[in-house]
């Protein structure tokens, strides 16, 4: 069974496409990122506009220090309202992301819904990887917010 995390945050003063839009540029991926994160090959940041169908390999540095390289393939985009990233492979058994958008009389509400499996099962979950995934997403939403506010 796979786990699932879900965080929310309010981004004032911005409307859903505004805020779905500049998730969609894959240039800001690595400014929202809060470990160090980088394309694999010769990739031009610029031309990394997420599209359904479009596959990425990035290398992640884990808490600083663990190289994981993953493959994602955007599997759905709804303009407006969400798209949704899905690990081929990678440092878990399985991940799915949704970047879900909606408006809220003050801006936009942002959510990232994610359902995982770590190689280890549940254990691992429990003891190793929820937790990161908490710290994670949690930084993901402020470098979103530092991001949106300041453009």
């Amino acid at each position: 069974m796979a786990a699932v995390m879900e965080k929310t945050v309010l981004i004032p003063r911005r409307n859903p496409e505004e805020v779905l839009d500049f998730c969609l540029d894959g240039a800001n991926f690595p400014l929202i990122f809060p470990e160090p994160i980088r394309p694999i090959g010769k990739v031009d940041p610029t031309q990394l506009k997420i599209t359904v169908g479009r596959e990425f390999d990035f290398l992640h540095w884990m808490l600083y220090c663990i190289p994981c390289k993953w493959r994602v393939s955007i599997v759905e985009v709804r303009p407006g309202e969400l798209f949704v990233d899905q690990m081929l492979r990678g440092p878990m058994k399985r991940f799915r992301h949704e970047h879900i958008v909606r408006l809220d009389p003050r801006g936009t509400l942002y959510t990232d819904r994610v359902s995982y499996e770590a190689y280890g099962g549940q254990l691992v979950e429990k003891l190793f990887v929820n937790s990161y995934m908490d710290r994670l997403f949690k930084a993901r939403h402020r470098n979103m917010l530092r991001l949106l506010e300041a453009a």
